[in-house]
């Protein structure tokens, strides 16, 4: 009987020290997940799968890292700003290129050159374009996610109706086509009157408006390309969305009002939910100016807060979504480029038709203008009406007093 007893005595002592000792590593396992907050702001609900869906393979490659997507409506600079004074933002989010530098100014970001260190991340495996606006006295802040180029949309269709049987490959060769393209309620080509479109023609002509780390207002080659570019808008071969009585220049494509327009990627998804024949436009590298070729380049980074509590973690999933095994939901989808080089190759092969989008990249100068980038933009895009519209026709004066006025 003692025995007995004796053996219910280890049996029970046994039970009950299994049972704490689980309990013991579900607790030590809650403890150790964490959870981390990614903002981003608004978007279509395809460029949400593709987030959704790079979160969830994140997950099963660290299973104690909850990722909590925070959605941002509305004004995304002004309420991440709110939320950083209140020190409850997110720890990685979206960071477009033109605001960065005066976010990393003001200290609120982390240098990731410590943890591209630690976790061997090479700036070399990205597009160097598209790292510029997130490297800051010598420090990387940012990783790009993806990006778009400009490029030029065309209507086969009434190229063929005018002789013409492949897309302009010089200026030259833009405005011939434009002004036979030109006829009745259609202009030859279409496109927005602003720094954002009109800046790759001062670089095909040598030009410059940003040198690294300041903007160049008044570069000799530059006005020379932007008057080239205006006075398209000025003989009426080239006409804004607007003056077509259109939203944008994609209604104005889609609804045959333009020939020719010079937009970025973004435009390839918006025409197959307008239902328009893939096979019915093409998509060529932007016409080549005197001194070569150029584009704009348009991109966002992944950036961790300075705040974040968990840093380690929070570099690991910016790794991940900029490395290769979320940029190839980037290239899956097919809405924007991936900015990684090794996933750009598969991009091109998976979809041959937009490799002027992706041998843009070589090329293209970021839209970035420094510090001081929305007042910069201002500049321009006030002048360029100006000389279009108005009745101010030196365009070099018209800057000037226009940096006087705004660049303050």
């Amino acid at each position: 009987m003692k025995r007995l007893l004796a053996g219910l005595l280890i049996l029970v002592f046994v039970i009950s020290f299994s049972v704490g000792l689980i309990v013991s590593q579900k607790s030590a396992y809650a403890a150790s997940k964490i959870t981390l907050k990614l903002g981003a702001w608004a978007s279509s609900p395809a460029e949400k799968k593709i987030v959704q869906n790079q979160i969830a393979a994140f997950k099963k490659l660290y299973p104690n890292v909850d990722v909590r997507i925070t959605e941002i409506v509305g004004d995304y600079n002004q309420k991440i700003q709110l939320l950083m004074a209140s020190k409850t933002e997110p720890d990685i989010f979206y960071m477009d290129s033109m605001p960065a530098w005066q976010y990393i100014a003001k200290g609120v970001l982390e240098p990731l050159d410590y943890w591209m260190k630690k976790y061997n991340v090479k700036t070399i495996g990205y597009e160097s374009s598209l790292l510029q606006p997130f490297i800051y006295k010598g420090k990387v802040y940012g990783l790009p996610k993806d990006y778009n180029t400009l490029v030029l949309f065309y209507n086969k269709e009434m190229f063929k109706q005018a002789g013409l049987t492949r897309p302009p490959r010089t200026w030259q060769e833009l405005k011939d086509y434009a002004k036979k393209l030109t006829t009745g309620k259609v202009v030859g080509l279409t496109m927005n009157l602003e720094l954002a479109r009109i800046q790759p023609f001062a670089y095909q002509n040598g030009g410059k408006v940003f040198d690294g780390t300041k903007p160049v207002f008044t570069d000799p080659k530059a006005l020379e390309g932007f008057k080239f570019a205006l006075d398209l808008f000025k003989e009426g071969i080239c006409k804004t969305p607007k003056d077509l009585g259109a939203g944008w220049v994609g209604d104005a494509f889609a609804d045959k009002k333009a020939a020719m327009t010079i937009e970025g990627g973004w435009m390839i998804p918006f025409l197959n939910e307008r239902k328009i024949p893939k096979d019915s436009y093409g998509i060529a590298e932007l016409p080549a100016g005197p001194a070569g070729k150029s584009t704009m380049a348009f991109t966002v980074a992944y950036v961790m807060s300075k705040n974040s509590k968990h840093k380690p973690e929070a570099f690991k999933l910016i790794r991940f979504l900029t490395g290769e095994g979320g940029q190839k939901f980037v290239v899956e989808a097919g809405l924007a480029l991936p900015s990684l080089k090794s996933a750009g190759v598969n991009f091109a092969k998976t979809y041959p038709e937009r490799k002027a989008l992706v041998d843009g990249a070589k090329y293209a100068q970021v839209y970035f203008y420094g510090l001081d980038g929305t007042k910069v933009v201002d500049v321009f895009n006030k002048a360029f009406e100006d000389y279009v519209i108005g009745k101010k026709y030196d365009l070099k004066k018209n800057i000037e007093e226009r940096v006087k006025q705004i660049m303050k």
